[in-house]
This record gives structure tokens, C-alpha cells and sequence, in this order.
């Protein structure tokens, strides 16, 4: 699924959420609701035995883009929960989505990742389709756990030295996942990060260094825009722990499993 950016989006509530009605439909495209895409995951999810805590409604263009946030109360591991991500246009804009990631408490991340991913257009039998690729989706969330346990573990149990921190800062700002403005804290909330839990310097300090900038100077605005960028910076991770696994600075076998 690829998300698409926006600017200008505001938070709603469900109440809010149930008055904005979709286009009248045509011979080959049905809108459906954002009401209806948020009811149906969140009738998926707890028909699975999965309860949201708490739930951020976005919207923006005119209310025919939304993108919903749900906090799920089962636990990835000690301080992390399962998150899942919807959106849905009715401008024609893009198709309906589902995406999982992570909720990081004790600073509040959010990072989504690209595992399990639902995406339905609309048309005669996309709502249909949608929730079928929901439920589906939501089938796998007990395995997708695990895996992103071990996913945590190998970033924590990893050690980085300063090159190896600054080589994928770098690469993060040469690909476009930070930009100018968002460098300067990136590196200060590295080198010098607030929460005692991130001091160590392993790979999961500097992911939720990443994960902090990111929420700050995007969540805010652009939502999608914030998850797309975490989905990015998940495979550049993944691809510098191959490359290191790769040059024998890293064998675990959890990490073997994990990517």
C-alpha cells in the first residue's frame, strides 16, 4: 500500500466522522464512507479478540481524505503495542487501506511497518474485497506479533558505533526520509536523548530517534505522510542489519529470523 501524503489534516471524532457523506457513485466507481471503512476494521479486530485503547481520526481536502490511527491494547512486548493504520478517499485519490506497525509509550512513536498491508479500490465488489483483506489481515496479527518482537529485540541487543549511526543518518537524509530542517534534531535527539531508556547506543535508540523526529514534525500534519516515512526507514534498518549480519559483525540467530 502506498500512502499518500496530505497537508491541512484536522482530527475528527466518530461523531464527526458519521456526517461526512461520500460522492453519489457511477457505473464504475462506488465511494464507500470513511464511516464504514473505520466500523468494519474495528468490527474485524474486535470479533478477533483485539480491543483499540485509542483510536486519532484525521481527515483532509474537504473531508474526502481520511486516515485513522487505532492503539490496540495487546502488547508487542514491555512498552510497545500493536497499532494499525486505515485510510480512504472518496476524491478518487487512492484505494482503501490497512497497515499494522507499533506504538512506543514511553515517548509515544508511532512507526508503521509494511508486513501486513490491505489495499482495495472502489469499485463494484471493493468493500466487499476490503473486508475480506481485513480479515485476512487481522488473521495474521497474532504472527505479525512475534515477529515484530523479534524485530525489537534484534535493535535493542544491537550495538552501534558512531560511524554505523552517523552512515544510516546519512542515508536517511540521501534518500529523502529527512529532510534539512529535520536533521539537526534527528542528530541531537541521538546524541543526546531525553529518556534514559534510549541513552544506550544500539539500533533501537536510534530508530526511536527517528520515530520521535518523524512524530513530531509530521504526525501532526501529515499523518500519512509520517507513516510512509517510518515504512522507509523500517527497510533501510532492515537492510543495513543484512549488510552487517552479511559482514559478520552480526549473527544472531534472532536476526536471521527477524528479517
Amino acid at each position: 500500500m502506498t500512502l499518500v501524503t496530505h497537508c491541512g489534516a484536522r482530527d475528527v471524532s466518530r461523531d464527526e466522522l458519521v456526517e461526512i457523506e461520500p460522492p453519489p457513485p457511477t457505473t464504475t466507481w462506488l465511494p464507500v464512507s470513511h464511516r464504514q471503512v473505520l466500523a468494519g476494521a474495528a468490527e474485524t479486530l474486535a470479533g478477533a479478540g483485539f480491543e483499540i485503547g485509542r483510536e486519532r481520526l484525521t481527515i483532509s481536502h474537504h473531508g474526502h481524505r481520511f486516515f485513522a490511527t487505532l492503539d490496540l491494547t495487546t502488547s508487542i512486548c514491555d512498552g510497545i503495542s500493536l497499532a494499525v493504520g486505515i485510510r480512504n478517499s472518496t476524491d478518487k485519490s487512492f484505494p482503501i487501506g490497512f497497515c499494522c506497525g507499533q506504538r512506543v509509550f514511553v515517548c509515544d512513536n508511532l512507526a508503521f511497518t509494511s508486513e501486513i498491508i490491505v489495499a482495495k479500490k472502489h469499485t463494484r465488489f471493493g468493500e466487499e474485497r476490503y473486508f475480506e483483506g481485513i480479515a485476512n489481515a487481522v488473521s495474521g496479527l497474532r504472527q505479525y506479533q512475534e515477529t515484530q518482537a523479534e524485530w525489537i529485540g534484534v535493535l535493542r541487543e544491537r550495538e552501534l558505533s558512531p560511524e554505523e549511526a552517523d552512515s544510516l543518518i546519512l542515508r536517511s537524509y540521501e534518500g529523502n526520509l529527512i529532510g534539512a530542517r529535520m536533521l539537526p534534531e534527528l542528530i541531537r535527539e541521538w546524541r543526546q536523548p531525553a529518556l534514559e531508556d534510549f541513552r544506550k547506543p544500539t539500533a533501537w535508540s536510534l530508530w526511536n530517534a527517528f520515530t520521535a523526529v518523524v512524530g513530531r514534525t509530521r504526525q501532526r500534519v501529515s499523518p500519512a505522510e509520517a507513516a510512509l516515512t517510518t515504512i522507509r526507514l523500517q527497510r533501510l534498518f532492515q537492510a543495513d542489519a543484512r549488510t552487517s549480519c552479511d559482514q559478520g559483525e552480526a549473527n544472531s540467530p534472532a536476526l536471521t529470523t527477524a528479517l
